[in-house]
């Protein structure tokens, strides 16, 4: 799986009646589905806007433990998913037609400026998978995450991609899945949750071309169908006691879990643990979706409410642009020497690609009013206070300014036809239910009942909030220990510097050939080497190689106080050419230029202190070479 993103988006629309709900990830929201008497249901948006600003800064700064803290990418499946139910019972089907619609035009638009920038950079060779060239059909439907060229800079483009992808095959599925979700709703959702456990261990293994999307897709299915849980009030069904204990019990699974992968291997990346990921994200979505604090406090403060919509109005375009963004801000603030010391540096980096954010918010943002069918603005309108829609007189509905609540009660205002008699609404927190008029068979918004909770189910809501949360803050603490740089673990009398080879540490892939997914291995007999495990380059022995296919990419997370990076590159194959960059955070720290076997070897020695991550990239314009790194090794300060 790619990280993670992990993250749209919300903005308004013409009508409930519609079903006009975007289809665009990390949200999906319009205005239309609002919470009662029509206003907006701000918790939910402050959560997809967290969301969002983490995903960001994890993006750019490379902080594994934000992941375990706030397990965002399963928080946006789940609010998608609940979305996604309440679609399809308003419109059916065609809700698909609908989310695809908003979902496509943004990526489009995307996709049409990275390909020309990459084909107006030198991308001449066709890429390495099974399609060859037309493996760019995925710029138009994203089944498979897109192609792009072997540039050092190119993945930016397309890694955070594979959320575009699996939210697709999420919405293409729900068709199948709510019928079923309705009938066996817990056996639905206990079979989800079980799946990617399945995958972790092979008891399910598809493989072939859509391997990695039915990887994700099993993944984030069950947040997904906890959404759909959420929207039918299943989850409100379930008493305080009963529903506490049982979060809790999943919590404490999961970040057992996520401790026993992190500390084994030495990386908390969530979005590395399939099963593990699955379970905690399961857990903080079910603490999120029950425990509802009031808001009015948000309202007052208008700055951040304002911030808060503007976020989820545009979150497709940001979650499309920001990578690229945090590429072009560490070229531009690499030359740039600041004094103040590393929090001066992360919030000017912060800063720079927040800016560059905004400027494609300004340039791209308004597709995402076209595809929704509204006027194109260059900002967002701001959403309306919370009061009743008017509605065509004679049509069966109650005519504004009558609340929906008279149709509730039964009080129908004169002019209007009688409505069928309302049962109690199964999903007392606010979800959006609607009754059919006699005549016309319209759909009515009802009101919403306010959660009555009495203190004992305060008092379990509350534990299972903070039973969440100090595991979430345990977990990132027990990241934050391998965060480079910094540690809390006691400093040492006497500074010594330690050794870790590459091949030891957790390596993660990415790249656009066939041959990436096999791209870190150690010298083989099958490559020029002494002995296995070894490789000689100009008669000079080096026992820990490790080879990448070009064009690759290779990321590793330093362990806590390394500051340096050394190893020994070269080229293994003849007449190819192979590039070779270094990048420490996203910022290039060594790029060697275009070298082929007649240029020897070369010893580099490159500064990597408080990076958070370090990748090793090579790239080559004709495809099919190997890079060797001979003995790459961090040096460490313990």
């Amino acid at each position: 799986m790619t990280p993670s993103p992990d993250t749209a988006v919300a903005a308004p629309a013409r009508s409930t009646a519609e079903g006009d709900a975007p289809a665009t990830p990390p949200t999906d929201e319009t205005p239309a589905e609002r919470s009662p008497a029509g206003g907006r249901e701000r918790y939910l948006d402050m959560w997809r806007a967290a969301a969002l600003v983490r995903v960001v800064t994890y993006h750019v700064l490379g902080w594994l433990w934000l992941t375990v803290l706030f397990p965002a990418m399963g928080l946006m499946f789940a609010l998608a998913g609940s979305l996604m139910a309440n679609s399809l019972d308003r419109t059916g089907n065609s809700a698909v037609r609908r989310r695809l619609r908003r979902l496509l035009p943004p990526l489009w638009g995307f996709g049409a400026v990275a390909v020309t920038l990459l084909m107006v950079a030198g991308w001449r060779t066709a890429p390495g998978a099974q399609l060859g060239w037309g493996e760019l059909v995925w710029w138009i439907f994203p089944a498979r995450t897109p192609p792009v060229s072997d540039q050092s800079w190119a993945w930016a483009y397309n890694t955070v991609l594979w959320y575009i992808v699996t939210y697709l095959w999420l919405v293409l599925l729900s068709p199948v899945l709510w019928p079923a979700f309705r009938r066996w709703p817990w056996q639905t959702l206990a079979v989800a949750a079980a799946l990617p456990i399945a995958f972790r261990f092979n008891v399910v293994n598809v493989g072939g071309y859509f391997n990695e999307q039915a990887t994700n897709v099993s993944s984030y299915l069950a947040c997904w169908l906890l959404g759909f849980a959420h929207h039918d009030g299943l989850l409100r069904r379930i008493p305080a006691r009963r529903y506490a204990l049982a979060v809790a019990a999943l919590a404490l699974t999961g970040a057992t879990w996520v401790l026993y992968l992190g500390w084994s291997t030495g990386n908390y990346d969530l979005n590395r643990m399939q099963g593990a990921n699955t379970l905690w994200s399961l857990a903080f979505i079910a603490a999120v979706f029950r425990f509802r604090p009031r808001l009015d406090w948000l309202g007052r403060i208008r700055p951040l409410d304002r911030l808060v919509e503007l976020l989820n109005a545009r979150a497709v375009t940001i979650y499309l642009w920001h990578l690229p963004a945090g590429v072009l801000a560490g070229s531009l603030i690499a030359p740039v020497a600041l004094s103040g010391g590393w929090l001066t540096n992360i919030v000017f980096r912060l800063a720079v690609v927040w800016a560059l954010v905004a400027v494609a918010v300004v340039l791209f943002g308004w597709i995402e009013d076209l595809a929704a069918r509204r006027r194109p603005a260059l900002v967002p309108a701001r959403v309306s206070p919370a009061r009743p829609r008017p509605v065509r007189a004679g049509a069966g509905v109650p005519v504004s300014p009558a609340p929906a609540a008279a149709v509730v009660a039964g009080a129908v205002p004169v002019g209007a036809s009688p409505v069928a008699p309302v049962p109690a609404d199964p999903d007392p927190v606010g979800r959006s239910a609607t009754v059919r008029a006699a005549t016309g068979g319209a759909a009515v918004p009802t009101a919403r009942r306010p959660v009555r909770s009495g203190t004992s189910g305060t008092r379990w809501h509350g534990a299972m909030v903070s039973t969440v949360g100090l595991l979430a803050a345990g977990l990132a603490v027990m990241a934050f220990n391998l965060w480079p740089g910094v540690t809390t673990r006691a400093p040492q009398a006497v500074r010594q510097e330690v050794t870790y080879h590459l091949s030891d540490l957790p390596m993660l892939v990415d790249g656009a050939s066939p041959q990436a997914a096999k791209a870190v291995l150690p010298a083989t007999a099958d490559t020029p080497t002494a002995t296995p495990g070894s490789v000689t380059l100009h008669g000079e022995v080096f026992p820990r190689a490790v080879l990448t296919a070009a064009p690759s990419r290779v990321r590793v997370q330093p362990p806590a106080g390394c500051e340096r990076l050394q190893a020994v590159i070269d080229v293994s194959a003849d007449n190819a050419q192979v590039t070779f960059a270094v990048r420490a955070d996203d910022v290039t720290v060594f790029e060697s230029g275009a070298r082929g076997p007649t240029d020897g070897s070369e010893r580099i020695d490159v500064d990597v202190a408080r990076a958070s991550y370090v990748d090793l990239v090579t790239s080559s314009p004709s495809g099919g070479a190997v890079g060797v790194w001979a003995d790459p090794r961090f040096v460490c300060a313990t």
